[in-house]
């Protein structure tokens, strides 16, 4: 079985990490493989997953009120403990030697819960293991983020950050359609007369296929990354580590340009990640249909790709901090737009145009911000900006929860997200008059 495993991911490099180009070495193409590892869990958890919990929800008694609040209200649990798990995470990885087994242990606590999710058929159960999976996943991002520094210069971080976003979305759409063929050939969704399989099955294996891809693409990144900036190795317990985050959050506050960035995060990439947490479920209360919505899911996957290398090769030639305003107001027009969405084909529209922005502005706002921080404390920096990042979407998906189980508003979520972007972009723009730094090194 290891020798299957071990040929097929040689396979893999060389049809798919050879075309990243020849500047790149194996340790850059490895990180950005990590993106199309994990991508996959993100994509099947914000797109089949959603769908199969409205299922089991219905078989528990939930109404359709009550299906949404809940699963917003377990996203900001979710991201409530990670404003604790995110920046320990990041602190731990940045001492000597530990940035890449906290990376394997994560990766491999999330394989599990892939494994076991599918078979669970009790919705709180069904939440409790899901929201699990999330907080690893999100944990593994911080440490994954940490090690751009480790990979790439600082003229390189735009151009490597976001081929690792777009070939994240490309590379998450081999398993998400492995998956979308097997849930269309199950009574998951009203497609065929006579379904091969049934929704559990249908769930079990596309979960198992996630889980398999993420360590499987994980690997190369295992096995050829190096840490090159740490703190000296030393025991301590949490509470120390806390102390130095502590100093860390003081040393923000005395930079404006920093501090208002963090800010400005906090605001538009909440309104970011709760579109990519709520949008299936959206679809879901206006009626538009389960293979519909996850057609328009794969779309904007496949869209994201090419826009976020566009914008990035825009933002080293225009400068990283015009690129991340004009993707903020182009989130302010998408949200202005779904307001007024009421078929699968507006829906759609709407795909492409979040495609072409959310990579865009993920991938930016994590460069912008790599050449901000000390590289010895990248980990460090990079949880706090988790606590901003993750901590935030408390605030979009509390809202929304609140907000749904009170009004019958269907339309409720683009109401939220305007005022989201809005506040950031505001922050985003004081952020750009203070900073000192050079935002394009490749003018």
């Amino acid at each position: 079985m290891w020798f299957v495993l071990r040929n097929l991911k040689t396979s893999i490099s060389k049809t798919v990490l050879g075309r990243f180009g020849r500047d790149y070495i194996d340790v850059k193409k490895s990180w950005v493989l990590y993106d199309v590892a994990n991508s996959a869990f993100v994509l099947l958890v914000t797109s089949v997953v959603p769908i199969y919990f409205h299922q089991i929800a219905e078989n528990g008694g939930l109404s359709e009120s009550d299906y949404l609040s809940y699963w917003s209200a377990a996203i900001s649990i979710v991201t409530l403990l990670l404003l604790f798990v995110g920046p320990l995470s990041g602190a731990l990885s940045d001492k000597k030697g530990w940035r890449k087994p906290i990376l394997m242990i994560l990766v491999a606590i999330g394989a599990i819960t892939c494994f076991i999710l599918g078979f669970v058929e009790m919705w709180l159960l069904f939440l409790v293991i899901l929201s699990i999976g999330k907080i690893v996943y999100n944990a593994s991002l911080v440490v994954y983020d940490g090690m751009l520094i480790d990979v790439a210069e600082n003229e390189e971080m735009d151009m490597l950050s976001a081929k690792g976003y777009s070939w994240g979305y490309i590379g998450s759409c081999i398993p998400f359609a492995m998956c979308l063929v097997v849930v269309v050939m199950s009574d998951f969704v009203d497609f065929m007369d006579d379904p091969i399989l049934t929704a559990k099955e249908a769930m079990i294996i596309s979960l198992v296929i996630t889980g398999v891809w993420w360590v499987l693409m994980s690997t190369p990144l295992f096995k050829n990354y190096e840490q090159r900036y740490y703190r000296g190795f030393k025991f301590s317990n949490s509470s120390e580590e806390l102390v130095k985050i502590k100093g860390t959050l003081r040393n923000i506050l005395e930079n404006k340009a920093m501090l208002f960035f963090m800010i400005a995060f906090f605001f538009y990439i909440d309104g970011v990640n709760t579109i990519i947490e709520i949008a299936i479920a959206f679809g879901e209360t206006l009626d538009l249909g389960s293979v519909g919505l996850l057609a328009a899911m794969l779309l904007m996957q496949l869209v994201a790709f090419p826009c976020t290398i566009l914008m990035g090769k825009l933002a080293d030639r225009y400068g990283t901090h015009r690129i991340i305003i004009l993707s903020i107001c182009g989130y302010v027009c998408i949200s202005v737009y779904a307001m007024f969405i009421v078929n699968i084909t507006q829906f759609y529209i709407l795909a492409v145009a979040v495609g072409f922005f959310q990579g865009t502005i993920q991938a930016l706002s994590r460069s912008y911000f790599g050449r901000m921080v000390p590289k010895d404390r990248t980990g460090e920096y990079f949880g706090i900006l988790d606590i901003f990042g993750k901590g935030s979407t408390i605030i979009g998906t509390g809202v929304i929860a609140i907000l749904s189980s009170l009004i019958d508003d269907s339309y409720i979520v683009p109401k939220v997200l305007l005022a989201l972007f809005g506040i950031g972009l505001l922050f985003f723009l004081l952020s750009t008059r203070h900073h000192v730094y050079d935002v394009s090194p490749s003018k």
